[in-house]
């Protein structure tokens, strides 16, 4: 069982939010977005912590959409989280028992889920934030009948567990602050035998310590007056202890020690350095989960882990690899992170951009399909609706919850066919309005063959990109290195204002960063050579569904040809010839354009390497640069 689906709802930064979970979820974005604010919602539907008087939710919880608003005179907080089967008879026996009338059954299909919602909102009588929960039927409507015993079984068999970025090994391998080590050594069994053999082996070495230094038996006698004086008319007693009195407490001192290279020494975890530190407390979940989960639980528990930023303290190539052992943990892991070098591994579809506009928590993610609600038509026209989707292998509809469903990309041409089946019915209106809704939310999606590609050739990039405000794309390395430089003699520091360039030669296909770009709903501005090529690029670009005006207003090419012939065109062949002598690549005092063209074109990279420095170091040389990249930075300037 797993969590499919949470809808949040006037919670901290988060006005209203909807976002599907996969069983592993990664959330990426920038300080204060709302990343945490989505992993607490669902720890706090999923646990007792908000159940207690005063506990869990406060008013600061609640959305203030600014600094005179009152949480108390608020519709307060709701979550709602789904479990749903991804396959018809997933859950077994057990799981079905147990959750009992709080589980739904889609008629169509036979999936089942549970939906539970939990509020939270100013009490004026108790005065306090109240909260409570109900399950919820397939119309979202309160389910009746539901008690205690249902939400208990429910949270048994979806057990939260949360690590926090700042993880402190002093807590987590605590015995009496641990949420895994105290309950992982408390269920070590030591036989009966070894245990008295054990303890008959402490007090020996205990007797041999004290008398191998006088001092230590003379400390124990001085100290024995402490029980003189305290019981006076008893005889008490008083010794020195060096080693574990108990088993238990032998246990409760257990602690991890490692060193990194064979003839380094065996040092405690404590005094490790902070990554390892940071890294040890992840698979100490790991080991509680493989012994102890379905002993505390239930068999057929799953545990859902929020993770805040494994990558703390990490280098980059142990962060890398980090990805690969955080998928395989078990359960389902809803992850944060920062890092790029984490992002690179992630397979698009697990990411979810989290970003804040105009002050609220917004979730953007590249989804395989996409829904809308439809309202019912007059009879004859559902019934022309119902057989245009019957024909279609990518349309479905639950005439339960009025969902209308399309799996990739809404072509045209049944989008026509669907407009048409409503002909004057009175829900005519609505109808049309969802209907173009969902022709333009699909029409972002992005392929699983555009992202195979990138995943195939921007894995260097993906990470920076994904993290970026705004998009350059460009066609290579030399287009790359010389718009950096131009950009910093315009005083406009690409890297200060979040702007990845993207030379799209060396990563794939620009037509594909561009629609990754529509979908993510990152503003992007592409420059392009003036040739058959940079043509065929903006073509590629337009085919996946831009229209014209968008890419004059995005698209610009250099117009004397390619980035060489512009060069060339502006006026910097001296400059150009100087820079080849300089770097070795031609002893010729003076080319003609011909041949320029040809040495340049050998020598990309190294040629506009040193123009870039040059063109940094000297202001002059930046009015005789590309127009086309000195109009697509200005346009960057505030792009939304």
């Amino acid at each position: 069982m797993y969590i499919n689906h949470i809808e949040i709802r006037n919670f901290r930064s988060i006005k209203h939010l909807k976002m599907d979970l996969g069983e592993t979820t990664v959330l990426i974005g920038p300080n204060n977005a709302g990343k945490t604010a989505i992993l607490d919602a669902l720890r706090i539907s999923l646990t007792q912590r908000w159940g207690y008087r005063g506990k869990g939710f406060s008013e600061y919880d609640v959305h203030m959409a600014d600094e005179n608003t009152d949480p108390k005179s608020s519709c307060g907080v709701t979550i709602e989280i789904r479990a749903e089967e991804k396959i018809q008879g997933e859950w077994p026996e057990a799981i079905t028992s147990d959750l009992g009338n709080i589980l739904q059954v889609d008629i169509e299909s036979s999936i089942r889920s549970v939906n539970l919602r939990t509020r939270c909102r100013w009490n004026s009588v108790s005065e306090i934030f109240e909260p409570s929960w109900e399950f919820l039927d397939k119309n979202r409507e309160p389910l009746t009948g539901a008690h205690g015993s249902n939400l208990r079984h429910f949270r048994n068999y979806l057990p939260v567990f949360y690590l926090g970025a700042l993880r402190d090994v002093k807590d987590e391998f605590s015995v009496r602050s641990s949420q895994f080590w105290t309950r992982l050594l408390k269920e070590i069994n030591i036989s009966p035998k070894l245990e008295a053999k054990a303890l008959k082996i402490f007090d020996l070495l205990n007797r041999k310590f004290l008398k191998d230094d006088p001092r230590l038996e003379d400390i124990a006698r001085t100290l024995t007056e402490t029980t003189r004086v305290a019981a006076q008319d008893t005889e008490g007693g008083l010794d020195l202890r060096m080693v574990p009195l108990k088993t238990w407490d032998m246990l409760s001192r257990t602690e991890i020690i490692l060193r990194n290279e064979e003839k380094s020494p065996w040092l405690p975890l404590r005094s490790q350095g902070q990554g390892i530190q940071s890294l040890s407390v992840i698979f100490l979940f790991q080991a509680f989960v493989d012994h102890l989960l379905q002993h505390l639980y239930r068999p057929e528990s799953k545990p859902i882990l929020a993770l805040e930023e494994p990558e703390t303290h990490l280098h980059p190539q142990a962060i890398r690899t980090l990805w690969h052992h955080v998928k395989k943990l078990p359960g389902q892991k809803i992850v944060t992170t920062h890092s790029p070098y984490f992002v690179q591994n992630v397979p698009f579809r697990d990411l979810r951009l989290v970003r804040l506009v105009d002050g609220q928590t917004k979730i953007i993610s590249l989804p395989v399909s996409f829904s809308v609600s439809i309202p019912e038509l007059e009879k004859s026209n559902q019934e022309k609706f119902e057989q245009v989707i019957s024909y279609s292998n990518d349309l479905f509809y639950n005439n339960l919850t009025k969902q209308l469903t399309v799996k990739g990309a809404l072509e045209k041409k049944l989008y026509k066919k669907l407009l048409s089946c409503c002909g004057a019915d009175e829900n005519r209106k609505g109808f049309e309005k969802n209907l173009k809704e969902l022709y333009k939310q699909s029409s972002y999606y992005v392929n699983n063959d555009d992202l195979k590609s990138l995943e195939t050739y921007a894995q260097r990039s993906r990470g920076e990109i994904l993290f970026a405000e705004r998009w350059l794309i460009v066609e290579g390395q030399a287009d790359y290195l010389l718009i950096h430089a131009i950009a910093l003699a315009m005083d406009y520091d690409l890297d200060r204002y979040g702007v990845s360039v993207i030379d799209a030669q060396n990563n794939g296909e620009p037509a594909i960063f561009a629609a990754l770009a529509r979908a993510l709903g990152i503003p992007w501005i592409a420059v392009f050579d003036g040739d058959d090529a940079g043509n065929k690029y903006i073509h590629r670009i337009k085919k996946k569904g831009f229209a014209n005006e968008e890419l004059e207003n995005r698209c610009y090419t250099h117009s004397s040809g390619n980035l060489e012939e512009q060069l060339i065109s502006d006026k910097l062949g001296s400059v150009l010839m100087d820079i080849l002598r300089d770097i070795g690549k031609t002893k010729e005092q003076n080319l003609n354009n011909e041949d320029l063209l040809k040495k340049l074109d050998g020598a990309k990279t190294d040629y506009a390497r040193e123009l870039a420095v040059r063109i940094r170091n000297s202001k002059d040389l930046l009015e005789s640069t590309p127009i086309a990249f000195r109009k697509a930075i200005e346009k960057l300037r505030g792009l939304a």
